[in-house]
């Protein structure tokens, strides 16, 4: 493809899996066809596919870092925090056309478990944000994410990584002067102002309401959150956007602005490529992808089944060629 960024930029990174011992491979089938046999995913209907190369993926993580060691399992250490808020960007880089798939932080998933030192425990089937916590709250902790989050795309390659505290949010809010909202739906329930299509500017009180407020009797309450988040993640872009374009030097300023509150392994060099083709860009409703499925009260926390054809198709439009 010529739009392809592979190469010096966006080289794909080791993944934690590789460390995990790993079962016997079942020997190939002598029929098979070599690009079978090369492929990078065979479906469960038999049908084989690589991944493109001129597609990238970044997760985008909000963490919450909670003390209450009746959250974790294990015996691992509560401070990796729980990434509360995931949407994963998938990028094409002949169109600059992407997407935000919001996955919801009860999604349930293969996760990881690692101890206080690092160590491989086991492999359990949990909340998809727990992930993040089995590690040092840093690097490993979001490689961890990465890795959950491709096991949940039957392997999709996942090119970067950035983590946000809330600290981030309400510092790069200061740098834009506040960020100003139109909120698509109604969350007069968070405060009296944020009525469906008001614009209104959030200062940190704001934003702090309106990324953090959960309803703990809602089963959507998570949810609801989390799109809340993706809205004020739209926000953001868009009233960046201008700045950057206009001098892509902003990025780093704003960067270094936030660093001490993110965690990220994009270097300079794909920030700079990032910002300088920040015009061709459009962030709309649009935009949000949200993962469909079904919520269920479990013994102790909602879990969210999501919808495993859908995931398929979604998969094979956005990161897939077929390999035949």
């Amino acid at each position: 493809y010529s739009g392809s960024v592979r190469g010096a930029m966006f080289a794909a990174r080791g993944s934690v899996s590789d460390t995990i011992p790993q079962s016997v491979t079942t020997p190939t089938d002598a029929s098979e066809t070599q690009a079978r046999i090369d492929a990078d995913w065979i479906d469960e209907q038999g049908n084989a596919y690589n991944y493109r190369d001129d597609v990238i993926s970044i997760l985008f993580m909000g963490i919450d870092y909670m003390g209450d060691e009746k959250n974790w399992f294990y015996a691992t250490e509560s401070n990796g925090g729980n990434a509360d808020v995931i949407g994963l960007v998938i990028l094409d880089t002949r169109t600059f056309d992407f997407s935000m798939l919001y996955i919801p932080r009860d999604t349930m998933a293969d996760v990881i478990a690692m101890d206080a030192n690092g160590q491989y425990l086991d492999t359990v089937y949990t909340n998809i944000s727990t992930t993040h916590s089995y590690g040092d709250g840093k690097d490993l902790s979001c490689r961890l994410t990465t890795d959950a989050v491709s096991r949940l795309l039957y392997g999709a390659p996942v090119s970067r990584y950035v983590a946000l505290d809330c600290d981030a949010l309400y510092t790069l809010n200061d740098l834009i002067g506040g960020l100003t909202i139109t909120f698509d739906d109604d969350y007069t329930e968070i405060h009296s102002t944020f009525t469906k299509g008001s614009t209104v500017t959030l200062n940190r009180w704001y934003m702090d309401k309106c990324i953090t407020h959960r309803s703990e009797t809602d089963l959507e309450g998570a949810y609801k959150r989390g799109m809340r988040s993706m809205a004020v993640m739209k926000a953001l872009f868009n009233q960046c956007k201008g700045k950057i374009v206009a001098d892509p030097a902003v990025a780093l300023e704003y960067y270094n602005g936030l660093k001490d509150y993110i965690t990220t392994d994009l270097d300079l060099t794909e920030i700079t490529y990032l910002a300088r083709n920040m015009g061709k860009m459009y962030f709309t409703s649009d935009t949000i992808v949200r993962l469909p499925g079904e919520t269920v009260m479990g013994e102790r926390y909602a879990e969210f089944y999501p919808d495993e054809s859908w995931l398929h198709d979604f998969v094979v439009e956005k990161f897939c060629v077929p390999a035949d």
